[in-house]
């Protein structure tokens, strides 16, 4: 999973063919800078507008509206040759995350102890070495959200370093995190809510 701050190296949408495209030549050089904009930013538009629909909704969601920026990779299947390709993948997203400028890495680890103990850990690895190791333990929690523990106490200490614009999450539970993304309510969406506005202003970074 990776999340992408800066806009490098992404190329520029095509114009939604509900949008701008269908418009004259004339038409087009009426329309302000916000309209023309909608091209850029949004990645859905219908063609009714329907003021009950889940994104309207008031509240504090990443949902999809930044999907060049934010990226899932997981292995196509379960073979033995999907697997050790997609584990040569990992190691190469992990070095160039670890070689490239304004990159970092956070590795998602938990572990459930006696008594339903489950303690979540985070190591961020900046420059080939852990620079940070949070940790965070709670009661009674299933192992995934656990896991979205991790994630966020990860992504907070690495978000607040300006210099930093592309993070590579390493994660086991990457259909948890995908849900997250979701424009229906879900459990895991909690989990993140304190640190949704923080990933939001990060995601806008160099616009």
């Amino acid at each position: 999973m990776q999340f992408r701050g800066r806009n490098r190296g992404i190329p520029l949408q095509l114009p939604h063919k509900f949008s701008t495209s269908s418009l004259t030549p004339k038409q087009q050089a009426k329309l302000t800078s916000p309209i023309k904009d909608v091209n850029e930013h949004l990645s859905e538009i219908t063609k009714t507008f329907h003021p009950l629909y889940p994104l309207l909704f008031p509240g504090l969601r990443v949902v999809d509206h930044f999907s060049s920026k934010i990226a899932f990779h997981s292995p196509s299947s379960s073979s033995d040759e999907n697997l050790f390709k997609h584990i040569q993948d990992l190691n190469i997203a992990f070095y160039q995350s670890q070689c490239l400028p304004h990159h970092t890495a956070v590795i998602a680890d938990r572990g459930v102890k006696k008594n339903n103990v489950a303690i979540a850990a985070a190591h961020i690895w900046l420059d080939n070495h852990i620079v940070n190791q949070p940790q965070i333990q709670n009661m009674n929690i299933t192992p995934v959200k656990a896991k979205l523990m991790a994630i966020c106490i990860g992504l907070t200490p690495v978000i607040a370093i300006n210099d930093i614009h592309n993070i590579t999450i390493i994660t086991d539970s990457i259909v948890a995190t995908k849900k997250i993304l979701e424009s229906h309510v879900n459990p895991y969406q909690n989990l993140a809510l304190p640190l949704i506005a923080n990933i939001k202003l990060f995601l806008g970074r160099d616009r």
